[in-house]
Formats: structure tokens, C-alpha cells, sequence
């Protein structure tokens, strides 16, 4: 599978999760996991595509960071991520972390840490892949349209959670 068409299922996977969220809380550590690896992986697309070279040991905080440099992603397609961005996102990724290495405790997610850090990964895939690609369709076109629908179900839940 390609990193474009594993993206468009990771999109697809995470728009499951956020439509079964508010009746069945069993799909928050996938949402939150889903959501910060459709921005890693819309991230890694844009930085390849340039000529950047990505260690193998990259976080996910660290990746979206180097397709926010100038120097990685010249402008247009530097993916704008500012200071409130880093701390939504790093919360989420906490969050993932938390539940994917388990420490004895119980997992919990606050919805203000979904309501502002799923925006975030929304923006980051919408940015990169779709609105300012490095590379004219990154995504096949025939996957656009699906990868539209499932960013906007996403998008639909962050709206309702920040309500």
C-alpha cells in the first residue's frame, strides 16, 4: 500500500471512530491514534515530495514542526502551525501516547483536548494534501472525494464537541 492510499484509510479509520464516539466511548484512543497519525502521515507525504529526507526515528510533534519550516516546505505549502497549534496537537499526541503505552492507570481523554487538537490534524492533512499540495494531486483524484467526505465528518465532530 502507498503512503497516499494508507493516509486515505487512516482518514477513513478516524472518521468511523468520531461518528461512533458519542454513543460508544470505546472509540476515543482509536480517534485520538487515528487523528495523530493521519497529520504524521500527510506530513511525511509533503516533506518526501519535497526532497527532505525524514529520520526514522521522527515524533509526531517533530514531523508536523519540519513541514511548518520555510526551510523543509517553502511557502505556499509550509504548513502553517503556530504556537496554540503545537500545544492542541501535543496534547492529542499525549493522549495517544498514554494509551498506547499504558502504565497501570485508567485512560482518559478530555473532550477539550479532542474539540482542539482534532482540528489541528483536520487542518494539517486539508493543508497539505488537499488545498496546498507540493506536488499536483498527492492523493489520486478519484480519492479526493472520499478523503473530503471523511475530513468533513471528522471536522463535523470537533464542531459538535467545541459546542
Amino acid at each position: 500500500m502507498t503512503p497516499e492510499a494508507a493516509l486515505v484509510e487512516t482518514v477513513r479509520f478516524t472518521a468511523v471512530h468520531a461518528g461512533r464516539y458519542p454513543d460508544d466511548e470505546t472509540s476515543a484512543p482509536w480517534l485520538v491514534t487515528g487523528s495523530v497519525l493521519m497529520a504524521q502521515q500527510a506530513a511525511a507525504i509533503a516533506l518526501r515530495a519535497a526532497g527532505d529526507s525524514i529520520p526514522a526515528q521522527v515524533g509526531a510533534t517533530e514531523i508536523l514542526l519540519r513541514a511548518a519550516s520555510k526551510d523543509r516546505l517553502p511557502a505556499p505549502f509550509t504548513l502553517p502551525f503556530g504556537a496554540a497549534a503545537r500545544q492542541s496537537f501535543d496534547r492529542l499526541v499525549e493522549a495517544r501516547n498514554t494509551f498506547a503505552h499504558p502504565r497501570g492507570i485508567t485512560w482518559f481523554v478530555s473532550t477539550d483536548t479532542l474539540a482542539r487538537g482534532i482540528p489541528v490534524a483536520l487542518r494539517t492533512v486539508q493543508h497539505l494534501i488537499l488545498t496546498q499540495p507540493v506536488l499536483g494531486d498527492l492523493v489520486a483524484p478519484a480519492e479526493q472525494d472520499s478523503l473530503r467526505n471523511d475530513l468533513q465528518t471528522i471536522d463535523a465532530f470537533a464542531e459538535f464537541l467545541s459546542d
